[in-house]
């Protein structure tokens, strides 16, 4: 069985931030040398989703508008009050209040994405 496992480590500049990884997957499948199989990109972050969709900008818009409806960063949560949480705090937990963000990877997407490969 022919496989290949990689890692890429991605930043983003602002909460919300949608990177198009596209041409890095096509391009590890060719690398790969697999013609028929399956393509996983995974993330092993709570704060990350890993979607499939068009990356045009009226929709890059509309979703980050849509996922500010569903999970904005101003209102108060729970995760993120460090006077009541008890589990899972880092040193720097409080400088990055980040519980909008579990919310909105939640609501996404799982943390991967299966996907097919056919004729390479």
């Amino acid at each position: 069985m022919k496989h290949l496992f990689t890692n890429h480590d991605l930043m983003t500049s602002r909460c919300g931030e949608m990177i198009d990884v596209t041409d890095d997957v096509l391009s590890l499948v060719r690398e790969s040398g697999v013609a028929n199989g399956l393509a996983v990109v995974y993330s092993p972050h709570a704060t990350c989703a890993i979607v499939l969709n068009e990356f045009e900008d009226g929709f890059l818009a509309d979703f980050a508008d849509a996922l500010v409806e569903l999970a904005p960063e101003s209102r108060y949560y729970w995760h993120d009050d460090l006077t009541i949480r008890t589990r899972g705090i880092e040193p720097d937990t409080s400088e990055f209040p980040n519980g909008h963000s579990h919310i909105r990877s939640e609501l996404l997407s799982s943390p991967s994405l299966t996907i097919p490969v056919v004729d390479g």
